[in-house]
């Protein structure tokens, strides 16, 4: 320990002036680097979405960003690079605080402060929603009227169209936007056009995807174009099965608002015809929807109607001759009938009446209630539904109720003495 001790005096001067020289060489090393203020922003790039998720709105920037470096170190704004993680973020329509990393993309930079630390974001879900496409014209040159707009897609007509985006956005749209020219000679619109996001009030709204993105147009234009209001005339063919005739039809609607040009709508003769809709072999309604047969040039208000093609079988009648039997007879009693034939005539639809089979047919007469004697008693007749009974001949027969002959004592035998 006293060899320690003489070892740290000694030469005490020097080593306190060689402590001094590094320090003051520590501080000219200082000197030499700058510590600054950068003027730039660097943009704030987001990591980790979440599965169907966007931000909504724009990030702000990363400024004020204050480092050290020595002079001869070149700062630019790809010195730096600012980030937030959204890994632990939920999908949500409410902000949500993160923090904001920015690192010296060159190590020989050393960051001393910058802002924001952090900022607040809305990660909204990605939801789809189904719009209605409206076509809009524009100027309409005068004395020019476009009738009824048809959208198609691949040549298959479509009235909707899906917008998907963040759903602050999706929310806002009302409808997509197809918009057509209409040109000073009156041709009809045959156009290929984009279609817009719009809100209520016909503003556009961004950050929306549109599928199909576009629709192909088509409008009739002309100076005579009118509108008419004309009864639907349903057209059936073929005929029904044996013994049915198509006794009326209902549709929905049975009448319908037209367009087009004078020549066009003249070519209609006053009714619109639909598709033909076939009975071939119907042995019951038939119910179809059909579409309106429209010559070119014409377009309707609805382009399908429901219709209901009632058939029905012509009333006849079958006379036939059936058996009787009765019905409730007692043990002990005899009957017997003034007939045991009536004539029967059943009357419904002819194709009823063909489907039943009449040898199946028998008479009932109730004698359960009947005594001994003479009696006149109803014949009653059990039908399927859908045929009735006409009249039956006689309607009443005789049935005689006897009991039967008591039998003769047997003669018992005396015994003789022999």
């Amino acid at each position: 320990m006293r060899r320690l001790g003489r070892f740290l005096v000694r030469n005490w001067p020097l080593k306190i002036g060689a402590v001094g020289l590094a320090i003051i060489l520590y501080g000219g090393m200082i000197v030499l680097q700058s510590t600054a203020v950068w003027p730039g922003t660097v943009a704030i790039t987001p990591t980790n979405y979440p599965a169907d998720s966007t931000i909504v709105g724009t990030l702000p920037a990363v400024g004020s960003i204050r480092y050290v470096a020595s002079a001869d170190v070149p700062i630019t704004v790809s010195s730096f690079s600012a980030t937030i993680d959204l890994g632990t973020l939920k999908p949500s329509e409410s902000e949500q605080l993160v923090n904001v990393n920015l690192v010296a993309v060159d190590q020989r930079i050393q960051i001393i402060d910058y802002q924001p630390k952090q900022i607040r974001v809305t990660l909204d879900p990605i939801i789809p929603n189904t719009v209605p496409i409206v076509v809009t014209y524009g100027a309409v040159p005068t004395d020019l009227q476009p009738g009824t707009p048809v959208t198609t897609v691949g040549g298959e007509a479509v009235s909707t169209v899906t917008v998907r985006g963040a759903a602050t956005y999706v929310r806002d749209v009302a409808y997509a936007r197809a918009t057509v020219r209409i040109d000073a000679s009156g041709l009809d619109v045959n156009q290929d056009v984009d279609l817009v996001a719009c809100d209520a009030s016909g503003n556009a709204v961004n950050n929306v995807t549109i599928n199909p993105h576009s629709v192909h147009v088509s409008v009739p234009v002309g100076s005579q174009l009118r509108t008419q209001t004309l009864p639907v005339y349903p057209v059936v063919i073929n005929a029904p099965a044996s013994g049915y005739y198509v006794s009326g039809v209902d549709m929905s609607p049975s009448v319908v608002e037209v367009e087009g040009q004078a020549d066009a709508l003249a070519k209609l003769k006053g009714t619109v015809s639909t598709k033909p809709i076939s009975v071939a072999g119907a042995t019951a309604d038939v119910s179809a929807t059909v579409s309106l047969d429209l010559p070119s040039g014409v377009t309707a208000s609805v382009t399908q109607i429901q219709v209901v093609v009632h058939l029905k079988s012509p009333d006849s009648t079958r006379t036939v001759s059936i058996g009787l039997v009765s019905d409730g007879g007692r043990s002990g009693l005899l009957y017997s009938f003034s007939t045991y034939n009536v004539t029967v005539t059943i009357g419904g639809a002819t194709a009823a009446l063909n489907a039943f089979d009449t040898s199946t047919l028998v008479g009932v007469v109730e004698v359960g209630s009947l005594g001994p004697g003479t009696h006149t008693v109803n014949v009653s007749v059990t039908l399927p539904a859908g045929i009735k009974l006409v009249s039956i001949t006689p309607p009443q027969i005789v049935v005689t109720v006897t009991s039967p002959p008591t039998p003769s004592p047997t003669p018992v035998a005396s015994a003789t003495t022999p």
